[in-house]
């Protein structure tokens, strides 16, 4: 199985309840109805309510970590690909707007053992 991960920031002005109820009910549905091929889709949001374990920790310059899994090479390059498409990349950049900082976005493919 492959994994994808984005650590995504919101944008300043946005509450992260805003940002969430935002991303949960606009964005998910796009990018299920953009991209289909992925078998997993979720989403981890930071909770800075809570402790940190370590007092030096500071806090992650992202909001939430988006996690995207795929059955198969095929299913990914598919994504890939599809995702590069002008016209698709278009509304994902437009929805993005409204709520998350685009060029902040980090992508990483996760290789996961055991």
């Amino acid at each position: 199985m492959i994994k994808h991960f984005f650590l995504i920031s919101k944008k300043p002005e946005l509450s992260a309840e805003q940002f969430r109820a935002y991303y949960e009910a606009n964005h998910v549905p796009l990018i299920k109805r953009l991209l289909p091929m992925f078998a997993h889709y979720q989403r981890h949001y930071i909770d800075r309510s809570e402790s940190r374990i370590d007092a030096k920790q500071t806090d992650p310059d992202f909001d939430v970590i988006t996690e995207i899994h795929f059955a198969d090479q095929a299913d990914y390059d598919a994504f890939l690909k599809t995702a590069s498409d002008q016209d698709v990349l278009a509304q994902i950049r437009a929805d993005e707007a409204n709520f998350l900082i685009s060029d902040a976005t980090r992508s990483l493919r996760i290789d996961s053992s055991g």
